[in-house]
C-alpha cells in the first residue's frame, strides 16, 4: 500500500494531525472571527474612553455639566440645593434694601394615593406638567425650584403677598383644568399651595421656608385644591 494518505470524499480533512469536518472548521472559523471582533471593539471604545479623559472638556460640555449639577433630574427645575441658594440671596437681597419678597410652595394633592395607583413614572409625568404649567405662569425675574421631594418652591422678588396670590391662583386653576400631557388627557389633578412674604411672615429665609410648609400643610387639610395665606 501507498505511503501516501487516502483522499477520501467524506467532506473532512486532516487539521494539525486530526480529522475535522468541513462544517466544523468553518464554525470554528467563524467563533475565532467573532471572538476577535469583540475584542477588537472592546479595545477601540477603551481607548475612546480613555481619549475623553484626555482631552479638555469644551466650553459648551463644561457649561452642560453645570447645569446639570444645578437641576432637578425630574421636572428641570433648580434642585433643592441650588433652589435653597437662591432663596438665601433673595432674602440677603430683599434685606438690604428693604424691599419685599414672596415665597409660594406647591404640591400635588393626594399624592401617595396616585404613586400607588399609577405608580412612580406619572407621579414625575404629574411633577414635570406642574412646572411646566407654573413656568408660564410667572415672570422671568422668579425663581422656581424643587424645595423638597413632590413640591415646587417659587420665589417671588419685589413682590407682596398679594400680587404672589394672584400667581398661585392662576396656577391652580391651569392645574386642575390642563391634562397632564398629550398621552394622559383623562388624569386631572389638583393642587395645594402655601403662600409667604418677607416681612409679613418671617425675617429670615428658614422662617419664611418653615412657615410656607406649614400654611401649605393647612391647605391639604382644609380638603386641598385652595391656596393658604394665613
Amino acid at each position: 500500500m501507498s505511503d501516501k494518505k487516502k483522499i477520501f470524499t467524506t467532506g473532512k480533512f486532516e487539521v494539525d494531525g486530526k480529522w475535522a469536518s468541513v462544517r466544523e472548521t468553518k464554525f470554528t472559523k467563524m467563533v475565532l472571527e467573532t471572538r476577535f471582533d469583540r475584542q477588537k471593539f472592546k479595545e477601540t471604545k477603551q481607548k475612546e474612553m480613555l481619549d475623553r479623559q484626555r482631552k479638555p472638556m469644551s466650553d459648551e460640555e463644561l457649561e452642560e455639566l453645570e447645569r446639570k449639577s444645578l437641576k432637578d433630574a425630574v421636572t428641570d427645575l433648580y434642585n433643592q440645593r441650588t433652589f435653597l441658594r437662591k432663596l438665601e440671596y433673595e432674602m440677603r437681597r430683599a434685606k438690604r434694601y428693604k424691599r419685599p419678597l414672596s415665597l409660594m410652595i406647591l404640591t400635588i394633592d393626594n399624592i401617595s394615593q396616585l404613586q400607588r395607583q399609577y405608580g412612580q413614572m406619572i407621579v414625575d409625568e404629574v411633577m414635570r406638567a406642574a412646572a411646566r404649567i407654573s413656568g408660564v405662569c410667572i415672570r422671568d425675574v422668579d425663581v422656581s425650584g424643587v424645595c423638597e421631594v413632590a413640591k415646587i418652591g417659587i420665589i417671588f422678588p419685589e413682590t407682596y403677598s398679594s400680587r404672589a396670590m394672584i400667581v398661585a391662583e392662576r396656577i391652580r386653576e391651569r392645574m386642575k383644568q390642563e391634562p397632564i400631557n398629550s398621552e394622559m388627557r383623562h388624569l386631572r389633578v389638583t393642587t395645594s399651595i402655601g403662600v409667604v412674604s418677607f416681612p409679613t411672615h418671617a425675617r429670615d429665609e428658614i422662617d419664611l421656608l418653615q412657615r410656607a410648609m406649614e400654611f401649605l400643610a393647612k391647605a391639604e387639610e382644609e380638603g386641598g385644591d385652595r391656596v393658604h395665606n394665613g
